[in-house]
């Protein structure tokens, strides 16, 4: 898979959730259609900002997505989703701030003259190693991390995710990690070039994602909240990108990793709007055996949250196949406790989520049975493409094409 791949399987899964949006928007009473434009320019803004190569460029792209992701979090228009924006706008802009100070930083110590070319930047590293240069790789590592929702920057990711919109979230969830990672994988890059004697930024990163999947592990013990327990599998996986990002893999497998993240966190936060709203309600202790459910909506979360875990036609089960192959590759052995925490993470899901399936079925309720079903369509639509991703994974690491990482 190559970065023109990636952006065309990204265009396919954005164009559902668009129409999902504007066919079956019932977060409030607000005119989706009005709304429509701003979408598009975000779609357009994150996927621009995955073709350049100039850092400072990409910064203001990836900066001009948060401000326009906090405006779409208050679509839903109530007293909470306008504080949920302003936390995700102010902590977002304080990590990219940050990341903005660290690359001027990083510039100036390269060059004489400033220049934010990530291939001239990244071919002169090794001949500029001075304290400047340091400074501002750490400086950007860490600011990124705010964005990449790691901890523990991440107070923004559990309150944007359970507030905004469904179809929202699936793409902030789906297509900011990501976008993230593009920012950070030249600068992880740089530091690999760079000689140091102490703990190197890049370490800090792979501590900051393991830090980010045992806080998930750890709160979703606590969390009965349906929302809520989406969005920390999403923030799980996003803890998996950082460590991936530290393994510096090959163009092929990176591109890979971002597909599975980009198609099954949009499955997994549709099923999950199909879910809440056919429910009724976002606790499941609130759930109830006399009211019923629509056992439709129910497989396809449990299906949904299944992909996002590691059974074998998930793309992330080839995800994890290939953090073990990159890792064994390099000797880091420690590689085999990823795997192994995220099993301890889906089996604290999946004990959550299990009694869904043991409530009665019933049909969908008159009053939002249309929307439910163009909900369902288009969620099918995105379980075909995750399906579709998890047998290409396999057939091309049968053949051997991810062999060489």
């Amino acid at each position: 898979m190559d970065l023109t791949s990636l952006t065309i399987l990204t265009s396919f899964v954005f164009i559902i959730i668009f129409l999902t949006l504007i066919l079956a928007f019932t977060k409030s009473n607000e005119k989706i259609t009005y709304w429509a434009v701003l979408i598009i320019v975000l779609f357009l803004i994150l996927i621009l900002s995955w073709w350049t190569i100039d850092m400072a460029l990409q910064w203001v792209l990836v900066e001009a997505t948060t401000l326009i992701g906090a405006i779409l979090i208050s679509m839903s228009k109530n007293e909470k989703s306008i504080e949920v924006a302003w936390k995700f706008l102010l902590l977002n802009s304080f990590g990219l701030a940050l990341a903005f100070l660290g690359l001027i930083i990083l510039s100036f110590g390269i060059h004489s003259q400033i220049s934010t070319n990530a291939y001239e930047m990244l071919a002169q590293i090794k001949t500029h190693q001075n304290a400047l240069v340091e400074t501002g790789i750490w400086l950007m590592i860490f600011g990124y991390s705010a964005k990449l929702g790691l901890f523990p920057n991440h107070f923004w990711v559990s309150d944007t995710y359970s507030e905004s919109p469904s179809q929202i979230s699936a793409m902030i969830s789906a297509l900011f990690p990501p976008t993230v990672c593009f920012a950070l994988r030249p600068v992880v890059k740089m530091d690999y070039e760079f000689n140091t004697e102490h703990f190197s930024s890049a370490h800090a990163l792979l501590a900051l994602g393991i830090l980010t999947l045992l806080y998930c592990i750890w709160t979703i013990y606590q969390t009965f909240d349906l929302r809520r327990i989406t969005a920390q599998v999403a923030l799980f996986h996003s803890g998996g990108l950082a460590i991936l990002l530290f393994l510096n893999p090959s163009d092929k497998v990176f591109y890979f990793a971002l597909a599975a993240n980009i198609t099954v966190k949009s499955l997994l936060f549709s099923t999950m709007g199909v879910l809440r709203i056919d429910s009724g309600t976002r606790n499941l202790n609130e759930l109830k055996s006399d009211s019923g459910i629509n056992k439709t909506s129910a497989w396809m979360y449990f299906i949904a949250m299944g992909m996002a875990s590691i059974i074998p036609i998930s793309p992330f089960f080839i995800s994890d196949m290939l953090f073990l192959k990159v890792g064994f590759t390099a000797g880091k052995l420690w590689v085999i406790c990823i795997p192994i925490l995220s099993i301890i993470f889906f089996l604290i899901v999946f004990q959550k989520i299990s009694p869904i399936l043991t409530i009665p079925s019933r049909k969908f309720l008159p009053d939002v049975e249309k929307v439910l079903r163009i909900r369902l369509i288009f969620s099918f639509l995105l379980f075909l493409i995750s399906l579709a991703l998890g047998i290409y994974g396999i057939y091309h690491f049968d053949k051997g094409d991810f062999f060489n990482v």
